[in-house]
């Protein structure tokens, strides 16, 4: 793809963010939208009338992604683009972690990423629009997780089961679990904002409701002052109708 002009020059915003999603796999998955509205609304903050978002959807079902989007009250305009005309002009790559781009003004790419997916991404996109360094956390620690795969054999259809990781500080620093992402809408991760001391221990409490039937594999990033950050966990098993 390179770092040529990515789309057609829609807005004269400074900064313009662009995601893509495909029309492969679980639509909720890649659709992430509470991550979005959580990061529209920090941009706004942050970056009044300096960032404009663009969203294209290359819908599988053009009908479900509407009444998903107005469930979830998503507000900013978005594009159908029903013959996949943008990614036929740019080659995207498949993997949805990198259909995320920040633009320059000029529609170049300027980082290549997906910030509802990952907060160390999402960082670097406030480097650049805010034109400041922001602190890295230099002071880590260790943890050791008690399961870092968890199987669940008796999971129902829309309706919730629950798995529970157990983390360990074994470090000799305070353990801060700054984000929990979840590769699907499906699982909903819970945990402990406030640190962990060395020795002590905390769970992330994951409640999953499944919208599909058959086999189950769904991955957890743990994002915080580990020096194996991001921590990764997952959740396997068979739903049941």
């Amino acid at each position: 793809m390179g770092h040529d002009s990515i789309c057609p020059n829609l807005f004269s915003a400074s900064y313009k963010i662009l995601v893509y999603i495909d029309s492969a796999g679980c639509t909720s998955c890649k659709l992430r939208l509470a991550d979005w509205k959580k990061i529209i609304a920090e941009t706004n903050s942050i970056a009044p009338k300096k960032v404009e978002f663009l969203f294209f959807f290359n819908p599988k079902n053009e009908r479900e992604l509407t009444s998903m989007l107005k469930m979830d009250k998503f507000e900013l305009p978005v594009f159908y683009d029903k013959k996949n005309e943008i990614n036929q002009l740019n080659s995207f790559p498949d993997d949805m972690m990198f259909q995320a781009f920040l633009l320059d003004k000029d529609n170049k790419v300027i980082i290549v990423g997906n910030p509802s997916m990952n907060p160390q991404i999402w960082d670097l996109y406030k480097q650049e629009i805010m034109g400041i360094k922001i602190p890295a956390n230099i002071v880590q620690t260790t943890v050791s997780v008690e399961e870092s795969s968890i199987m669940i054999s008796d999971m129902q259809l829309n309706k919730t089961s629950e798995a529970v990781f157990v983390l360990h500080n074994t470090g000799d620093q305070a353990l801060v679990i700054n984000d929990v992402k979840a590769s699907c809408g499906c699982t909903v991760p819970l945990w402990d904002k406030h640190p962990i001391s060395p020795n002590e221990r905390t769970e992330i409490v994951v409640n999953i409701k499944p919208d599909n039937s058959g086999h189950f594999h769904k991955s957890i990033d743990v994002y915080c002052n580990a020096r194996t950050s991001p921590l990764k966990l997952s959740i396997k098993g068979e739903v049941n109708k």
